[in-house]
């Protein structure tokens, strides 16, 4: 095989393919790329098994040909290059020249038999969504996903179609949850399914890059991604995701409007006090006033004071600063409604504008 390609548009799916390999594995050939050249194209593509990433891009093609390299040597090598000076990939028995300028690498190759095949397309359901939405739905959600393997189901996101709601991500992990939607203009069948972690952020990633609508495949076994010649497909968790609806707050009747960014400093201020493992804090909403009152075993404590625009009855609510300032920076307006009930009910946090977005914090016992 032997091409010419842009350097920067190779390095660019040559990264992608980076965060899909699985750096740690059983199988030597999941830590390769396979490159596969034929009619002025190059043909990228990457997998753990779990998830696939491939990408199509112009190149001048003088003879065809595939194989599979190293992804993390020819990643740094490609990396290093001058993004000006066009690449020229060559190989030669088992080994791939890599020529740029006065610049020349020798790699060792694997058999492109050796590699994984494709998956074949599993999803029952596709629709177009504009990439900076998706984007805006991923990152309003992310946060709230779980860490904890025993509880697999949590530890993705559900992505869930339907005539009703249009299109929502979900994630929760037990202490906060959020809730992220968008109506979509064509009538669509029901469908649901839970997206591992890994493959949320590289679909968020992908919606990053692109400019326009992407193209969203879900189903029982499969998410899938297509845009600008770049496909990405990964399996689903195989699980039922709980009844989250069941926690959304349905009568909080107290309305706090609060500045994202003071309140976000004042719990971080007080976090230098609070307990260094569940981080509680305790909120008292009066009057147009926030008090933020933080403490510890050593009788440590923090106290400020916030102007807000509240006028329900008095509240005082515990919960944990972190979790609450991933709310905060998941929220993109400048203002936050928190809606209350009581002291040991669940807050719902939207942005000011919209409800788009709902966030539901669970409350601490101080």
């Amino acid at each position: 095989m032997q091409i010419k390609i842009s350097r920067t548009s190779l390095f660019q799916q040559i990264q992608r393919c980076q965060n899909i390999v699985e750096k740690r594995n059983t199988n030597p050939i999941l830590a390769n790329i396979l490159f596969e050249a034929k009619e002025q194209s190059l043909n990228l593509t990457a997998t753990d098994l779990q998830s696939t990433f491939s990408s199509q891009q112009d190149a001048e093609v003088v003879q065809s040909g595939s194989f599979t390299v190293e992804a993390k040597k020819i990643f740094e090598i490609v990396r290093e290059l001058n993004p000006e000076t066009p690449v020229e990939l060559k190989t030669d028995g088992g080994f791939l020249n890599i020529v740029s300028g006065g610049v020349k690498f020798k790699l060792a190759t694997k058999a492109a038999d050796e590699f994984p095949s494709e998956p074949s397309d599993e999803t029952d359901l596709s629709i177009d969504i504009s990439s900076a939405e998706l984007s805006r739905m991923i990152t309003s959600t992310a946060f709230a996903m779980s860490n904890d393997e025993t509880r697999k189901y949590l530890t993705g996101s559900l992505f869930e179609v339907s005539s009703e709601h249009g299109i929502r991500i979900v994630t929760t992990d037990g202490h906060r949850m959020a809730l992220s939607e968008l109506s979509l203009s064509a009538q669509q069948a029901t469908t649901e399914c839970i997206v591992p972690k890994k493959a949320v952020m590289e679909i968020k990633r992908l919606a990053e890059s692109c400019e326009g609508d992407i193209t969203l495949c879900l189903g029982k076994q499969q998410v899938r991604v297509e845009v600008d010649n770049q496909r990405f497909t990964s399996k689903v968790i195989d699980a039922k995701y709980p009844v989250y609806e069941d926690v959304i707050p349905k009568n909080n009747p107290y309305i706090a409007v609060v500045d994202k960014n003071q309140l976000d400093q004042a719990l971080r201020r007080s976090m230098v006090v609070a307990n260094d493992f569940t981080h509680d804090v305790k909120l008292s909403f009066a009057s147009d006033k926030l008090a933020i009152v933080a403490h510890n075993t050593e009788q440590e404590q923090a106290e400020e004071d916030m102007a807000i625009s509240y006028d329900g009855l008095d509240v005082e609510v515990g919960f944990n600063a972190k979790y609450m300032r991933d709310v905060l920076n998941a929220i993109q307006s400048a203002t936050v409604r928190v809606q209350l009930k009581d002291s040991l009910s669940p807050a719902l946090l939207l942005e000011a504008d919209h409800e788009r977005s709902r966030h539901v914090l669970m409350p601490m016992r101080i």
